[in-house]
């Protein structure tokens, strides 16, 4: 079984999130494809606490940001497949730099969403764009990938059922494990 990650935050209190996502010429951090050119680090990130400021362990913003405690548990789960850059997320309100964030690249892309049996509008080809108001997963197809991203809606991170019940033991808080059908993404 597969779930769809994603990170809402508390319900007590409204997350932070980022501000701005620097542009890198030649980088994307989305495709699924080892970046080729030098990647200038630490990559700086400023956090917007306009809405909040509870600070979570994955922000999903244009770059992902995973806190340290989260890639651990990750590589402990037995995903291999994250290039992980150095980040500093700046608060200019209070003046602190976060530093036990990662900038991550997860490496791969699956061609796994059933696309007759998904509730979904596709957007032209290549089919990389498609709006899911739900989403059936064929696991045929995933290969035994513990974690990727969605092939047919890049911005979709996938996880095995393994690395769910790894993440959650290890008590890494607010992430959201949702099931492919009640995925809207």
């Amino acid at each position: 079984m597969y779930y769809m990650l994603s990170c809402f935050g508390p319900m007590d209190r409204d997350r932070a999130s980022i501000d701005a996502v620097p542009e890198i010429e030649g980088v994307s951090w989305m495709t699924g494809q080892r970046i080729a050119v030098p990647v200038p680090t630490p990559i700086e990130v400023d956090l917007d606490t306009s809405e909040g400021d509870a600070l979570v362990p994955m922000f999903n913003s244009g770059i992902l940001l995973l806190r340290d405690d989260m890639i651990a548990a990750l590589r402990e789960a037995g995903v291999d497949n994250l290039d992980i850059y150095d980040a500093v997320i700046h608060d200019r309100e209070t003046g602190v730099d976060h530093r036990n964030y990662n900038a991550v690249n997860i490496i791969g892309v699956v061609a796994c969403a059933d696309l007759g049996a998904s509730r979904h509008v596709a957007h032209g080809e290549p089919v990389i764009d498609v709006d899911f108001d739900s989403l059936v997963i064929d696991e045929s197809k995933t290969g035994g990938a513990l974690m990727f991203r969605l092939a047919e809606s890049i911005n979709g991170i996938v996880v095995h059922e393994s690395v769910k019940e790894h993440l959650e033991r290890a008590g890494i808080p607010y992430l959201d494990f949702i099931e492919p059908a009640e995925w809207v993404g």
